[in-house]
């Protein structure tokens, strides 16, 4: 029997999934795609990449199977209109033209590209001998990309919009300072005179060598989480199992204040997929039930904003105390840990109207739980550089196998080219030396994010009153954590009917109740999602008095 693929498209107009069989025909795959997108005809182009040079073409005879596309891949969709342009120099040297797609940026990046950002200064009142509003060399406000403005402030790295201010400084208003979006592969096309790699290469197709350099800036500057219990309660799997465990951060992202012109991911929600853990080991397993997940984060204002994955080990010697074990002398994250960081940066691209692509880096964030210096349990936060994306990316970066602080750049092989990548290092004189990425110390492709709770907790989802026991976690193989009718059925029954607005406001109480076999209501839960997200407690009320609440009551009470 042929298998079910899950597919991400990524359009102008933003990024959505589709499922089809492996043995259907690439025609039905366009077809799903325009009514996932509700376009009114499939007059468009779906590529494997963003530069159109691996097209996956409309057709009534080949299958999706042997276009080779596998779960999980991700496909641009180009409009129409951009199938006539030209795609632009693929090798990383060249400067890329104006987007040949319609880019549709978050509507945060739209309201800070409409900011300064300048941070003013106070008059000095020695030097400053002007009237009025007059400013001069003292007094003048400084830029959000000031150095020493930043290094004032303890700010490790600009935002990515005051970056964008650096670039586009000076007289040039950065006509010569577009941004690139970093290709590490052979990309051969109409201009090149010759046949594919590897019977042929030029300088046209060749991707130039590669030196990584630390990254100035980041997308996401913090990290907020609404309240503690968040992270507490996915914790607890580890707490009762000892085993290591992952999760999606659900969220939104808002200006950062504490940073010039900065961007903060606000993680209001967790969900856990089905995953394969013990006390060292975890991976990620396809879920079924991501396309409802999605649905309900979406009508809410939520988006996957990052994951979170626990890397704990109990204290031999302490009673709550936990083992500490990464660092500035180990490593922060390792190589698997970079690869798969950047693997899910690529998926969530951000919006960016300055690249030829309409992308540009990535605002996804990466949290890790686990042991700090003083042996407490303790979040930590990273980005990849957008250079590691690309490598990622062009899947010419592996883990080693002993040293998890090292990551190494294949080599090239007659089924790909590879470029040099280099790093810079200092040698025992103090003197920077140019070597091979092989191996590679991945501290060259981690950003550091600042990850916090507030100190007034905030709450998107209502928290439960004291003496409620909270619905049990999705895809917990534990007994305390069994997720089932029953279980739903014992979680209703502690509260009144007046409560229901309380009960309900958790996004694993309403992932399962959208999934329910025994009567669906993913149909009817719009409504909810959206007087959930209005904090309108009577519209919520209103709702549960509907029939199909009304009718799955009924069923609960009977087997109660």
């Amino acid at each position: 029997m042929s298998k079910k693929l899950t597919l991400g498209i990524q359009s102008p107009e933003g990024q959505k999934r589709v499922s089809i069989l492996g043995s259907s025909k690439l025609e039905e795959l366009y077809k799903e795609v325009q009514k996932a997108f509700g376009l009114p005809s499939a007059t468009f182009l779906l590529s494997q990449d963003q530069r159109k040079e691996l097209k996956i073409e409309n057709s009534k005879l080949r299958t999706v199977t042997q276009a080779k596309l596998k779960h999980g891949d991700r496909l641009f969709m180009h409009n129409s209109a951009d199938l006539f342009q030209s795609n632009g120099n693929s090798s990383s040297t060249t400067s890329p033209p104006v987007p040949s797609v319609i880019v549709v940026e978050d509507q945060l990046d739209v309201e800070l590209g409409k900011q300064t950002g300048q941070i003013a200064k106070s008059k000095d009142r020695v030097n400053c001998q002007h009237q009025g509003n007059s400013q001069c060399v003292h007094c003048i406000p400084y830029d959000p990309f000031d150095p020493e403005y930043l290094k004032e402030q303890g700010i490790k790295f600009m935002s990515f919009h005051s970056y964008l201010r650096m670039k586009s400084g000076g007289l040039s208003k950065g006509k010569f300072a577009p941004l690139r979006n970093m290709v590490c592969r052979v990309v051969h096309s109409s201009r090149c005179e010759h046949a594919p790699y590897p019977q042929g290469i030029c300088s046209k197709c060749q991707p130039s060598a590669v030196t990584l350099n630390r990254q100035p800036w980041r997308h996401t500057d913090s990290i907020m989480f609404e309240n503690s219990q968040l992270v507490d309660r996915f914790i607890q799997f580890w707490r009762e199992s000892g085993a290591q465990r992952a999760g999606w951060l659900y969220g939104r992202y808002e200006q950062h204040t504490d940073v010039p012109l900065g961007i903060k991911a606000v993680v209001c929600a967790i969900y856990e997929p089905p995953q394969e853990s013990s006390k060292d080991t975890l991976r990620i397993l396809p879920d079924p039930n991501d396309e409802i997940v999605e649905e309900a984060a979406s009508k809410m204002g939520l988006r996957k904003v990052g994951w979170i994955f626990t890397d704990l080990v109990p204290s031999a010697t302490t009673a709550n105390k936990v083992k500490h074990f990464r660092g500035m002398d180990t490593h922060f994250l390792s190589a698997q840990e970079i690869i798969t960081a950047g693997h899910y940066q690529n998926l969530y691209p951000n919006p960016c109207k300055h690249t030829e692509e309409g992308v540009f880096g990535s605002k996804f964030v990466t949290v890790c739980i686990t042991g700090n210096k003083d042996c407490e349990v303790e979040m930590v936060a990273y980005q990849v550089s957008n250079q590691c994306m690309a490598l990622v990316n062009d899947k010419i970066i592996v883990p080693t196998k002993d040293a998890p602080e090292l990551a190494y750049i294949v080599e090239s092989s007659e089924a790909q080219y590879i470029p040099d990548v280099f790093f810079m290092e200092k040698d025992e004189y103090g003197n920077e030396i140019k070597k091979v990425g092989r191996p590679l110390p991945v501290e060259y492709l981690l950003i550091d994010v600042p990850v916090t709770t507030p100190l007034q907790p905030l709450q998107t989802f209502t928290s439960l009153p004291a003496g409620k026991n909270p619905f049990p976690v999705e895809n917990r193989l534990l007994e305390s954590s069994i997720q089932d009718f029953n279980a739903f059925a014992r979680y209703i029954s502690q509260f009144k009917d007046s409560e229901f607005p309380e009960f309900v406001s958790d996004l694993h109480v309403l992932v399962f109740m959208a999934t329910l076999d025994i009567m669906p209501l993913r149909e009817y839960m719009g409504p909810l999602y959206s007087a959930l997200a209005s904090k309108s407690r009577d519209q919520v009320i209103e709702w549960s008095r509907e029939e199909p609440w009304q009718n799955l009551q009924a069923i609960i009470q009977a087997s109660i």
